[in-house]
C-alpha cells in the first residue's frame, strides 16, 4: 500500500530540529494505525547494536534498553534490511510486554541508520500489508530526517566556526590567558552539551597533568591532586599529541582520571591535546552523563580550539620573555650610564694614584723594614700596581675587557686573598681554613689579577653573612681537567629567590652595597670560560664553587 507523499505531514519548520521532526514522524506512525506506543532506534556502528533515539507511548525501563541485531522484531529487521510484524505472545518486545510490534528499517539505499517500530498490547492485531506501508512511511522520514540532519549540520557548522572566531577575538584582543582558557573551556562544553569540561597544563619537568581550568564539575573532581601522566591514559594523548574518545566507560575503569569522571556520572568523553611546536602544553577534555560518540566534525572543532589555548599559553610566555628583555636593556642603560661614570672617576683618579705610587718608591727607599713588614710593603706595591690596572680597564671599556691569560698558581691566589683578609677574619673571630692539596701544584689559565678580584668579592659576601663567629673554607682543588676554587661560609644563607636574581646588578641585601660584586664575578668566569654554582640554605650557610680550564703549555697541547 503506498503513502502519499503529504501523509507524514511534515512542514518545512520541522527541518529545524530533528528531534521535534521524529516525534511528528511517530505520532504520524500511531494515529494511522492506531497504537499506543511507537520507537525510533539509531544503529550505533560502535557497538553494532541499536539504541532508542525517540518513543513515543513507551515506558522508561524500555527507553534505556539496547536492542542487539537479530535480536526481538527490531532486531531481526535491522539484520534482515525489511519490514516484519509479529505477535509477541508471552515474550517481552522492544517496547514492552506481550501484545503485537511491527517494524521497518530506515537506510539510504545501502547502509542502514536505524529502525521505526510500533506496538500495541492487543494480540494479533497487525494484519497483512501493514508492513509495507510502515516501509513506506520510514523510506519517506528516513529523507526527511538526512535532510533535517543536514540542516542540524549547517547549524553547527556556524556555531563552531563562531565559537572559534570568538576566541581569536579573545586572543586578539590582548585578553589574559587564564581568561582566554576559561572561554575554550565553556564553548567546547557549550558545543557538545557535555556536563564536564576541564583543561589541564602539563609539566613537563615533573610529568604531570595539573587541573587548570572545569566547568561542571564537582568540588572533589576540581580539588583532584596533579596527574601522573604515567598512570594515566592522558599521558598518551601527551606523548602522541592524538585524540581520544570513550564512547561509554566501563563499570570498572583502571584510569586514575577516568575512575574521577566515572564518580561524576560520565559515561562518554573526549580529551584532544593542546601543543605547539615544543611539544605538548595540556589537554582539553569534555564528558556527558549520556552514552554517545563523538564525530570526527567535534574532534577537529576541539582541536582546533585547544590550538587557540596553546596559541594564547604561548603568547603569554613569549609577553614574560618580552618583559625580561626590556628588563635587561634598563640593566643595560644603567650599566652604560655607570661606565661613562665610572670612566669620568677613573681618569680623575689616575693622576692621584700615579703621584702617590711615584711617593711611595721615594717613601720606602732606604727603609729597613722587618720580614713580616716587608711582606706587608710588598702587598702594598702591588695593590697599588692593582688599582692602577683597573683603572686602566675602566678607561677602556669601550674596548674589549678580555682577560690576559697565562699560568696563574691557584693556591697563591688562595692565599693572597687570605692575606688581605686576615685583619678582618680575625676581629670578626672566625675561622679561616685553607685546603690545599698538599704534594700538588694547581695551575690555571687566567688573569691572575681578575681571579684573584673574584675570589676576594665572593671572601668579601662571606664574611658580611657570617657577621661575627664561625668557619670560612677556601679551597682549591682539581677536577678533571679543570680547576676548581670553593668558598664556603657558615653564614645565616638565602633563599631561593635570593639565589636566582644573585647575579643582577644592583641587587644587594647589604646597606650601603652597590649589587655589582657578583656580576663582576660571573662577568670574570665567563670571560675565563668557567663557570659558577652556588649552594645555599637559610640558616645553614653559602658555598660557591668557580669551576675554571686547567693550564696547558704548548707542549701538553
Amino acid at each position: 500500500m503506498r503513502v502519499a507523499g503529504h501523509a507524514l505531514g511534515i512542514e518545512p519548520d520541522d527541518l529545524g530540529s530533528s528531534d521535534r521532526l521524529a516525534r511528528k514522524v511517530l505520532r504520524t506512525v500511531l494515529k494511522r494505525f492506531r497504537v499506543e506506543r511507537a520507537a525510533l532506534y539509531l544503529l550505533n556502528p560502535n557497538r553494532g547494536d541499536l539504541e532508542m533515539d525517540c518513543s513515543v507511548g513507551v515506558g522508561s525501563k524500555w527507553r534505556s534498553k539496547r536492542v542487539g541485531l537479530g535480536k526481538g522484531v527490531v532486531g531481526w529487521v535491522a539484520s534482515r534490511g525489511e519490514a516484519a510484524r509479529a505477535d509477541l505472545e508471552k515474550a517481552p518486545g522492544g517496547l514492552g510486554l506481550e501484545g503485537s510490534e511491527m517494524a521497518a528499517p530506515m537506510s539510504d539505499g545501502e547502509s542502514l541508520l536505524g529502525v521505526i517500530a510500533v506496538g500495541t498490547r492487543k494480540k494479533r492485531y497487525f494484519q497483512a500489508g501493514q508492513e509495507q506501508e510502515l516501509a513506506a512511511m520510514a523510506r519517506q522520514a528516513t529523507g526527511w530526517l538526512r535532510l533535517a540532519w543536514r540542516v542540524a549540520g549547517t547549524r553547527e557548522e556556524g556555531d563552531r566556526s563562531a565559537a572559534l572566531a570568538g576566541v581569536g577575538a579573545a586572543i586578539g584582543a590582548e585578553e589574559t590567558a587564564s581568561a582566554i582558557l576559561e572561554k575554550v573551556t565553556g564553548e567546547a562544553a557549550r558545543l557538545c552539551g557535555a556536563n564536564l569540561a576541564a583543561l589541564f597544563l602539563f609539566d613537563p619537568v615533573g610529568q604531570t597533568l595539573r587541573l587548570e581550568v572545569c566547568q561542571g564539575g564537582s568540588s572533589r573532581y576540581r580539588n583532584q591532586p596533579p596527574l601522573d601522566a604515567a598512570e594515566t591514559a592522558l599521558g598518551y594523548v601527551v606523548r602522541r599529541q592524538k585524540p581520544w574518545s570513550v564512547g561509554q566507560i566501563s563499570d570498572r575503569p583502571q584510569d586514575p582520571h577516568t575512575e574521577l569522571m566515572k564518580r561524576e556520572g560520565i559515561l562518554s568523553f573526549l580529551a584532544v591535546p593542546l601543543a605547539d611546536k615544543g611539544g605538548a602544553l595540556g589537554i582539553l577534555c569534555v564528558g556527558t552523563k549520556k552514552a554517545r560518540r563523538f564525530s570526527d566534525a567535534e574532534t577537529r572543532l576541539f582541536e582546533g580550539l585547544a590550538g587557540l589555548a596553546a596559541a594564547a599559553l604561548q603568547r603569554t610566555k613569549l609577553a614574560v620573555k618580552l618583559g625580561q628583555t626590556e628588563e635587561e636593556l634598563r640593566q643595560r642603560e644603567r650599566l652604560s650610564s655607570l661606565g661613562m661614570l665610572a670612566a669620568e672617576v677613573a681618569h680623575e683618579v689616575r693622576n692621584p694614584l700615579a703621584v702617590i705610587r711615584m711617593l711611595w718608591h721615594t717613601a720606602v727607599r732606604g727603609l729597613q723594614p722587618g720580614k713580616e713588614q716587608q711582606r706587608d710593603l710588598q702587598l702594598i706595591e702591588t695593590k697599588l700596581g692593582q688599582m692602577n690596572g683597573i683603572l686602566d680597564r675602566v678607561l677602556n671599556l669601550a674596548r674589549s675587557a678580555d682577560p690576559e691569560m697565562g699560568e696563574v698558581n691557584a693556591r697563591e691566589v688562595m692565599e693572597e686573598v687570605a692575606l688581605l683578609v686576615r685583619i678582618k677574619v680575625s676581629a670578626a673571630k672566625i675561622r679561616l681554613r685553607l685546603l690545599f692539596p698538599e704534594q700538588e701544584t694547581i695551575r690555571i689559565r687566567g688573569d691572575r689579577s681578575q681571579l684573584e678580584q673574584a675570589v676576594l668579592n665572593l671572601v668579601l659576601n662571606a664574611l658580611e653573612a657570617m657577621g661575627e663567629g664561625g668557619c670560612l673554607k677556601l679551597t682549591a682543588k682539581r677536577r678533571g681537567d679543570e680547576v676548581v676554587f670553593i668558598v664556603e661560609d657558615s653564614g645565616k644563607g638565602m633563599e631561593k629567590e635570593v639565589t636566582d636574581r644573585l647575579f643582577e646588578p644592583f641587587l644587594s641585601r647589604r646597606l650601603g652595597g652597590t649589587g655589582l660584586g657578583m656580576a663582576l664575578v660571573r662577568r670574570t668566569v665567563e670571560a675565563h670560560g668557567g663557570r659558577l654554582r652556588i649552594q645555599s640554605k637559610e640558616g645553614k650557610g653559602t658555598r660557591v664553587e668557580m669551576t675554571l680550564p686547567g693550564w696547558r703549555n704548548e707542549k701538553e697541547g
